[in-house]
């Protein structure tokens, strides 16, 4: 196993354009072993975190001794991971054999014809394996375009002890949720009813998104179709705005990342917030105030799916060796070595049921109907000019330059010459 690791742009595909040009010299990129030496596959993964992925590398390579798996890692920013494998797949370049994708970039990719489906190399069985909501954001247009080894979701986390000591139920509206929190915080006092992080990055897209669903908006039909409804979307943006003008949402929420929100929540600041399944971890750590208060439900209406998947270059030299690897980059025995080493929610429905695994983390059967209530953000190959518009205008709003109705004909008219 080789690794490299990078930051550049520039270096990773110099690097990349190198390795691929070494494998042909030694005669393992030419789709096919040569005199015995095994096919060396270039794998783009996450990063390194606890060594995860050069575990899994190191695992691969000892079941399948014919294959060697060139990782090569790629920077922290899902962004910047997206424009480097953007610009070697548009160039037709054979130098990605297999890559880690985010669960909005099966439709940029597949729409563009730059990666292949699974569905000839996986039986019913293997597909039924997953989860789902996480295996839903790799199929689209009757095709499976990848395979999830990390489950993300929006979630609702509240406080239990606060609940039962004011003889409230789990809010299963929005409007339900912003009276119950703000009765709550008047109550206590110094505390907020909502947080979250609202600052202008994908998060409040997918926040947006919550609101804006529970209403029975959407953004594109199952053809890619703009079926956005202005309407509905002024209603979602008065919402939002109306939680920070009625001193629901903690104060500064619009300036909020991801930090920011959980140290109000950890230190016992919030009745109710909006996060990732990675928030229940800090939530319920040691140093928390609320650990063991805390606890997760769904969101009203549906929660956006997040997560990692992986997926197989279509100029790939080594198709059947790139699909073996990804296979087992998302298997169960991968998604394992990933439970031990990092704090990733698994993708297989067997996980949730494995004894062993739910002795360490218990807290595992509390991600299912979060995940089950579950949708994908809308599967666009545009998915990524549509948030940056829905961010801006979204944002404008509860900063208040701009009104709801405002917002809404904005994003009406941008999204819409996006998707013309």
């Amino acid at each position: 196993m080789r690794r490299m690791k990078r930051t550049a742009l520039t270096v990773l595909l110099l690097t990349a354009s190198l390795t691929l040009g070494a494998c042909k010299a030694s005669g393992s990129g030419d789709g096919g072993q040569t005199g015995g030496e095994p096919v060396t596959i270039n794998y783009y993964g996450r990063p390194d975190d606890n060594g995860v992925e050069t575990a899994i590398v190191a695992a691969f390579e000892e079941a399948h001794p014919d294959i060697k798996v060139n990782y090569v890692e790629l920077p922290d920013s899902s962004n910047d991971r997206l424009k480097t494998i953007n610009t070697v797949l548009q160039a037709g370049d054979s130098s990605i054999d297999v890559f880690a994708g985010d669960v909005v970039w099966p439709p940029i990719f597949s729409s563009a014809g730059w990666v292949i489906p699974l569905d000839d190399y996986l039986d019913q069985g293997e597909m039924d394996a997953y989860l789902p909501g996480p295996l839903s954001a790799f199929q689209l247009n009757g095709k499976t375009w990848g395979l999830p080894f990390m489950a993300d979701a929006g979630a609702l986390y509240y406080r239990k002890d606060l609940l039962e000591k004011y003889g409230k139920p789990v809010p299963e509206t929005w409007e339900e949720l912003a009276a119950t929190g703000k009765e709550i915080a008047e109550a206590e006092g110094d505390m907020s009813g909502f947080v979250s992080y609202w600052m202008q990055n994908e998060s409040l897209t997918s926040s947006m998104l919550e609101f804006y669903w529970e209403k029975g908006g959407e953004v594109v039909d199952e053809n890619g179709a703009n079926v956005l409804d202005e309407a509905k979307l002024a209603e979602t943006l008065a919402e939002m705005k109306a939680m920070i003008d009625h001193k629901v949402a903690a104060s500064g929420i619009e300036t909020f990342n991801t930090a920011a929100s959980r140290a109000v929540v950890t230190a016992g600041g919030a009745v109710f917030t909006r996060d990732w399944l990675s928030g229940y971890a800090p939530f319920n750590a040691e140093d928390s105030a609320v650990a063991g208060n805390m606890e997760i439900a769904p969101l009203p209406s549906y929660g956006s799916l997040g997560g990692w998947g992986v997926m197989v270059s279509a100029f790939s030299k080594n198709q059947e060796e790139a699909v073996e690897f990804a296979k087992f980059r998302a298997n169960y025995e991968s998604q394992m070595i990933a439970c031990d080493l990092v704090d990733i929610k698994p993708t297989l429905k067997a996980a949730y049921e494995d004894e062993e695994l739910l002795s360490k983390k218990p807290e595992l059967p509390g991600y299912l109907p979060v995940l089950e209530a579950s949708k994908p953000r809308p599967l666009s190959p545009y998915y990524a000019e549509i948030s940056g518009v829905m961010q801006l205008e979204i944002h404008s709003v509860i900063t208040g330059l701009t009104t709801p109705e405002e917002g809404a004909a904005n994003i009406i008219q941008k999204v819409g010459q996006i998707l013309l």
